[in-house]
C-alpha cells in the first residue's frame, strides 16, 4: 500500500502535469512532503472539515525558482489544495521548505538534534584565588595577595530570574580576617579581585563575603593562629607551608618573613615550657633579589626550595 503522503504528492504532481506544468510537476515529484502540524477542525458554512498543514521540502535550485515567482508557488499550492479537498478535508496551508544537503530534510525536522554547546566548567576555586592574588600583586598589594593564597574559596549558585549568579565566600586564616577588620580598604580590594577573577561569560559574581577559616574547637589551628596573629601585629608575614593532623598543631610549619629575613618555624606537640624555653633548630634566612625572580624557571626553582623541595642554605 502506498503511504498516504506519497500518494498525495503523486496526485498533486499528476494534476500539475495535466494542467501543462511539467516543470512544476517534476519539482513536486522530487520534493519531500510532510505534515507540518496536527490537523485542525474548521467550520465552513454548514460543514466541518479537517484542515491539514503540509510542508514540501525541495533542494536549493527548486526553492529559489519557486520563491522567485509567486505565481508558480501559487500553482503548486492550488494543486495540493485540489488533491486534499473532499467533503471532509481541506488544505490549511502548504509551506515551502529548503531541504538541507546531506540529510534530505528540512530544518524543522532536525533542529532538535542540534546539540547546544556545553557550558564551560566553573574554574576551580584555587584558580580563582590564584588569579585574584596575581591581580593584587600586580596592583602592588603583596600582603593582600598573600592572604588570598592562604585562603580557601567556597562558591554556590544562587537563584536568579536572569543571568546565572554565584555567591563566593573567602575563608581566610583567622589572623588575616582579623587584620582586614582593621583595614577596610584592603578588604574591599580582596573582594574586588575575587569578583574580577571569578566572573565568566555565563556567570556573574553576586557577592563576595570574607569569612574565617573553620577549625575544630581547640584543634590543631589554635597555636598556629595565635602565633600568626602575633607576627602580623608586628608587621611580619606568616605563610603555612605544612600542616599535620596531630593534636595541638603538631607538625605545623610556617614560613615567616620579618625584617627582610625568611625563617621557618615549626610547632610541635611538646609540653608547655617556661617563658624563654623554646628552642631554635638551625633557623636560617635566605635573601633574594629581583634578578633571582627574573624568569619563570628561576622563580619555580626558588618556590620549590622554600616549600620544602630542597634545603635552605
Amino acid at each position: 500500500m502506498i503511504p498516504a503522503l506519497t500518494a498525495l504528492k503523486a496526485a498533486a504532481a499528476a494534476l500539475l502535469e495535466a494542467r501543462g506544468e511539467r516543470g512544476l510537476s517534476a519539482l513536486v515529484a522530487g520534493g519531500e512532503l510532510a505534515l507540518a502540524a496536527p490537523p485542525q477542525r474548521w467550520t465552513l458554512g454548514s460543514r466541518e472539515v479537517s484542515a491539514s498543514r503540509l510542508s514540501l521540502a525541495v533542494d536549493a535550485p527548486e526553492f529559489a525558482a519557486l520563491t522567485a515567482d509567486p505565481s508558480r508557488l501559487a500553482a503548486v499550492k492550488e494543486a495540493f489544495a485540489s488533491a486534499v479537498r473532499t467533503p471532509e478535508t481541506e488544505l490549511a496551508d502548504l509551506s515551502l521548505v529548503l531541504r538541507l544537503p546531506g540529510v534530505g530534510r528540512g530544518w524543522s525536522q532536525i533542529y532538535r538534534e542540534a546539540a547546544l554547546p556545553a557550558a564551560p566548567e566553573r574554574p576551580a576555586p584555587d584558580a580563582v584565588l590564584g588569579g585574584a592574588a596575581a591581580l593584587l600583586e600586580a596592583s602592588g598589594d603583596a600582603r593582600g595577595a598573600a592572604m588570598l593564597r592562604r585562603a580557601r574559596l567556597e562558591a554556590a549558585q544562587v537563584a536568579s530570574g536572569g543571568a546565572a549568579l554565584v555567591r563566593c565566600v573567602v575563608r581566610l586564616e583567622p589572623a588575616d580576617r582579623a587584620a582586614l577588620d582593621r583595614d577596610g580598604e584592603r578588604a574591599e580590594r580582596l573582594r574586588r579581585a575575587v569578583r574580577d577573577a571569578g566572573t565568566r561569560a555565563s556567570e556573574a559574581i553576586a557577592s563576595v563575603e570574607l569569612a574565617t577559616a573553620l577549625y575544630p574547637l581547640g584543634g590543631a589551628a589554635a597555636p598556629e593562629a595565635r602565633l600568626a596573629r602575633a607576627l602580623a601585629a608586628r608587621g611580619a608575614v606568616a605563610v603555612t607551608i605544612r600542616r599535620g593532623d596531630g593534636p595541638e598543631g603538631e607538625g605545623v610549619e610556617l614560613a615567616v618573613v620579618a625584617s627582610g629575613e625568611l625563617m621557618r618555624v615549626r610547632i610541635t606537640a611538646a609540653p608547655e615550657r617556661e617563658h624563654g624555653g623554646w628552642r631554635a633548630e638551625g633557623i636560617r634566612a635566605i635573601t633574594v633579589t629581583a634578578g633571582d625572580l627574573a624568569t619563570p624557571e628561576r622563580t619555580e626553582e626558588l618556590a620549590a626550595l622554600l616549600c620544602g623541595g630542597g634545603e635552605l642554605p
